[in-house]
């Protein structure tokens, strides 16, 4: 099986063939596309913000865990 290497020429589109015209619901399609990107990039930006939020809460918790944890470990330590 051999290929054919020759070039051929491609026939062009002439877009001035082709006026662009955009519907009405073509529009309100475009509309509502937009407006659920936008709630979507809203919604991921909350909970973004809201895995924030819980690590620092998190964080916090452990922070305040490993005090108590060291104050009991020095407490015990007096006590020997």
């Amino acid at each position: 099986m051999s290929i054919d290497h020759r070039v051929r020429p491609v026939p062009s589109l002439h877009l001035h063939n082709y006026p662009h015209t955009v519907s009405l619901e073509d529009h309100l399609m475009l509309l509502y596309e937009a407006l659920a990107r936008s709630r979507v990039r809203n919604a991921e930006e909350a909970a973004r913000r809201l895995r924030l939020a819980r690590r620092v809460v998190a964080a916090r918790r452990w922070q305040r865990l490993a005090r108590y944890a060291s104050a009991r470990a020095e407490r015990a330590r007096r006590a020997v």
